[in-house]
């Protein structure tokens, strides 16, 4: 009796040991992979943009564990020139600057500075725009820094949120998509920064993406992109190995 409890027992305990183990969770729809407690809700939203845009198609995926929960948002900026293209042209043709016959100085008084294409501030100012929505909802920011998930450039955050629990949260921009990976935990819990730095980034193969540093160049988005590193090799800054992250 007492063989077959402790045998019991031992099957549970394995159980809630295996149930608590991470997940290994890959999105094919916005190519990237997280260690994930458990399979993720995941949502269609939308992101706001900061230039006053209509908000821009996003996904979020979503776990808890116990009071722990996990995030990560997915906005698609590839379609934001386009959009600023489309407004652009729109604020000419209701400003009568695209009339025929006008000379060029004609359709600049027109317009003056009503009328300005902010593709690049939107695209390239995606990853601060992110941060800073967090350092607008914090109690206090208790990290803020550069940082880099297999040599893709980054920003990485901490902060005590009013009801005094604490959110690590790693922000990139890869071909053109905004990722946000955040962890919130209660206060007084340990930190769970263990999730944002499983995050990968997948190629069209859905294979993990990992450059090579070449001197201070990291891959950053809408930039020439840095040499691949070689497959489980290692890239080098400033002629040191420089270890892969989170791996």
């Amino acid at each position: 009796m007492r063989v077959a409890l402790a045998m019991s027992a031992c099957v549970l305990l394995t159980r809630l040991a295996a149930a608590q183990e991470p997940i290994d969770y890959v999105s094919k729809l916005d190519y990237f992979s997280i260690n994930m407690p458990s399979q993720p809700k995941v949502e269609e939203t939308t992101y706001p943009d900061e230039y006053r845009l209509p908000p821009l198609p996003a996904r979020v995926y979503t776990a808890d564990q116990g009071r722990n929960h996990y995030k990560v948002t997915v906005v698609d900026y590839r379609g934001v020139p386009k959009m600023h293209a489309a407004r652009n042209a729109q604020c000419i043709h209701e400003a009568g600057a695209d009339k025929p016959g006008l000379t060029p100085q004609q359709r600049r008084d027109l317009v003056g500075d009503a009328c300005q294409d902010e593709t690049v501030k939107d695209v390239r100012g995606a990853m601060m725009w992110a941060t800073w929505n967090f350092v607008q909802k914090a109690a206090k920011v208790t990290h803020l820094a550069h940082y880099n998930i297999d040599v893709i450039e980054g920003h990485e955050i901490h902060t005590i949120n009013p009801d005094e629990s604490r959110t690590y949260a790693a922000i990139h921009m890869y071909e053109n998509r905004l990722y946000i990976a955040e962890a919130t935990v209660p206060k007084g819990a340990p930190a769970s920064n263990w999730f944002q730095i499983s995050l990968r980034f997948l190629d069209e193969n859905y294979k993990p993406v990992r450059y090579q540093y070449s001197g201070l160049m990291t891959y950053s988005n809408g930039y020439p992109k840095p040499p691949l590193a070689n497959q489980g090799g290692q890239g080098a800054q400033g002629g040191q190995a420089a270890q892969a992250q989170g791996r």
